[in-house]
């Protein structure tokens, strides 16, 4: 039964439980700004993990010009997020949902699996690192002994903090994203300041330089790969509260200087600490790495800004995972999703932290993999996404299963998009999971089978979408 005009108009308030689910929202309820939008994204990206990829970066032998362009370069990515982003104002929809106009309906299942998976999957990963930084914080304030009770413990306080406000939904997320922003940026700054003493600056002006294709290209690729492409099927839920008539440049620009700024600064500081600390980019505890060079009144703010900077993202991958499990047609509540993928992120965690402690890195391994899935995905969504900037979609069909519209399977997209992800497959290198057999050459070791995958896909079906 649809819901009398008064209550359409408080769907999403702040500290009260957001009652939309997947189905657009009406424009009485639309009262999200630009300005609330920059910084969910700018909150979203403050992970002090950015620095390794920094220094994973130049440990390809970059030089420091070609560590600073490549700085500059990888967060520009972030404008495909914002491009993809634009439909969410215009539809009041969210990614996955939309993602059903230009798969079928039947169609966009795996694709919304993959994304709810991988989504979990990074949810656990970001709670199991900001339980780390907090159990360090516990352990330089109070002087307790790092324990099973005491990891524990910081596992339940970083689970309530994210899940909790993934629960009340989007109001609050924007609400908590800002002063998080605030707060939390400013204390990574000061670990940025305190920071740049440390840098042996001769060091990074002596490095030669490394070969474009072999070296820089595949550096790129593993920064793109760790940023801008994790978010790439998130895009439109931060945006779905938007009014219609909000310009898509507005929101392209919102989402890409509050995803680039705490970016670039992070992979700044990574690049310049490379240089007198190449085993930072290996590092099997990057935060305690990191927080190493800092001065000892410092560790317990720094780990606790580490925390908070990872939760911040976390909300966004709990709401967002969510909302691609309902667009597979799973038939349950946002807010019953959030209980779902709590259980899961819970259960995956205690198992990791007491009892499979060398799981983690084949964990993550895992999540790469679904990465070449949905790096495809983003191509052939990418193509129909542009079109449907000139062209509406047709919110009804996108519910309306079998009987839709844009069908139960559009086999072109679909198909694209399995070629794509058989391409990227093949020249993957992701131990210990996977060794694709055309992994050689500038394949090996590097993510640059993403990018084939993302282009083979994107040249299959970028003729036929102009034909139809």
């Amino acid at each position: 039964m649809a819901l009398p005009d008064g209550e359409l108009s408080q769907l999403d308030r702040v500290w009260h439980i957001e009652r939309s689910g997947i189905e657009p929202v009406p424009a009485m309820s639309r009262d999200a700004t630009l300005g609330g939008l920059f910084w969910v994204w700018f909150a979203g990206n403050l992970a002090i993990l950015t620095v390794v990829l920094g220094a994973v970066a130049m440990s390809f032998g970059l030089s420091l010009l070609e560590g600073v362009l490549l700085a500059l370069l990888a967060p520009l990515a972030y404008a495909g997020i914002g491009l993809f982003a634009i439909p969410g104002a215009r539809t009041g929809v969210p990614t996955l949902t939309l993602s059903r106009a230009t798969f079928g309906t039947y169609g966009n299942v795996i694709p919304s699996l993959v994304s709810w998976v991988n989504l979990v999957g990074w949810e656990t990963v970001v709670l199991l690192t900001a339980t780390y930084a907090l159990e360090g914080a516990l352990t330089a304030a109070f002087g307790v002994q790092p324990s099973n009770l005491v990891a524990l413990l910081s596992l339940v306080v970083v689970t309530f903090s994210a899940f909790s406000v993934a629960l009340l939904g989007h109001a609050t997320i924007v609400r908590i994203q800002t002063v998080a922003s605030y707060l939390f940026g400013a204390l990574t700054l000061i670990v940025l300041v305190l920071a740049l003493p440390k840098v042996h600056l001769g060091l990074l002006l002596r490095a030669p330089g490394a070969p474009f294709l072999s070296a820089f290209l595949p550096a790129l690729s593993i920064v793109v790969a760790g940023g801008a492409l994790s978010w790439v099927n998130t895009a439109a839920d931060y945006t779905r509260y938007l009014p219609k008539n909000v310009k898509g440049s507005g929101i392209v620009w919102a989402t890409t200087l509050g995803s680039l700024v705490p970016t670039f600064g992070l992979l700044v500081l990574g690049i310049l600490l490379s240089a007198g600390r190449p085993s930072l980019a290996s590092a099997a505890n990057p935060i305690a790495a990191i927080g190493g060079i800092l001065p000892a009144w410092m560790a317990v703010p720094y780990l606790l800004t580490a925390a908070g900077g990872m939760v911040t993202g976390d909300i966004m991958d709990v709401y967002s995972s969510g909302l691609s499990l309902m667009a597979a047609g799973v038939p349950l509540k946002r807010t019953r999703t959030i209980l779902v993928d709590a259980t899961l992120s819970i259960a995956a965690s205690v198992y990791i932290l007491l009892v499979a402690h060398n799981f983690l890195g084949a964990y993550v391994s895992f999540l790469t993999v679904l990465a070449t899935v949905l790096a495809p995905w983003a191509a052939v969504f990418g193509v129909d996404t542009v079109r449907h900037l000139h062209r509406d979609y047709q919110l009804d069909e996108l519910y309306r299963g079998g009987q839709s519209a844009y069908g139960r399977l559009r086999l072109p997209a679909f198909a694209a998009w399995l070629i794509g992800t058989v391409a990227a497959l093949l020249t993957s290198s992701i131990p210990p999971l996977l060794h694709g057999p055309l992994a050689v050459g500038i394949f090996q070791g590097s993510n640059l089978s993403l990018f084939l995958g993302f282009l083979v896909s994107l040249a299959i079906y970028l003729p036929w979408s102009r034909n139809a």
